[in-house]
Parts: structure tokens; C-alpha cells; sequence
């Protein structure tokens, strides 16, 4: 059973914003502005998707030895993972706006190729 008690702004809300704003902004860094190729725009969101999982571990990590806890893997990736849950979707909301942007710029290239021909 869990105790509310223990869930707050330091422990609970601010990291998953934390996570959430990270999700939201890693894409930027890992997926090139002007890609036009669905394959690198997946690259460079599971990219996004690893480094706020990675980030998401090291967060949990902290908080542990803050509490003075000993350092376990299972304690640590367990919560993190289960933090993809507030995160994830915001990072496929993401990718479905990225991946728009892609189709439109293809969608453009195509129709300039078909002005130049004619």
C-alpha cells in the first residue's frame, strides 16, 4: 500500500517535470531540424527516449542516496521506467509532430520537383 504522504513537490512533481520538459526538449538536440527521412527522425527519438531514461535512472539514483538508501538496480530502474508513463506520451506527441513536419517537407520537395518540370 502506498503512503500519500511521501509523494511531494521535491520527491515526486518536480522530477517528473523535470523528465517531461527533458522528453519534450532532447528531440531537438537528437533529430535533425530539416530531416526529411522517417528512419533518422526514429533514430533520433529513441535517442530522446534513452537519454530521459538514463537521466530518469541518475534522477532515482540521487534520490535514494538522498534518503539514505543503498544503491539497488531494481530500485532504481523500476521507478524509472515506471516514470515513462508521465513522459512517454509527451515524447509520441512529439514524434507525431516531427513526424508531420517531415511529410510536409516532402510534400513540398515533391511539388517543387513537379513546378520545375513543367
Amino acid at each position: 500500500m502506498m503512503n500519500f504522504g511521501d509523494i511531494g513537490w521535491g520527491n515526486t512533481i518536480l522530477p517528473l517535470g523535470a523528465l517531461s520538459a527533458l522528453a519534450v526538449l532532447l528531440p531537438a538536440v537528437t533529430v535533425p531540424r530539416a530531416t526529411r527521412s522517417q528512419a533518422r527522425l526514429a533514430i533520433g527519438i529513441g535517442l530522446a527516449a534513452g537519454g530521459t531514461l538514463i537521466a530518469a535512472m541518475l534522477l532515482f539514483a540521487a534520490l535514494h542516496l538522498g534518503a539514505g538508501n543503498a544503491l539497488r538496480f531494481g530500485a532504481i530502474a523500476g521507478p524509472a521506467v515506471l516514470a515513462t508513463i508521465v513522459w512517454g506520451p509527451l515524447l509520441a506527441l512529439v514524434w507525431f509532430v516531427r513526424a508531420q513536419g517531415v511529410e510536409k517537407r516532402r510534400g513540398e520537395d515533391l511539388a517543387r520537383a513537379g513546378r520545375a518540370e513543367k
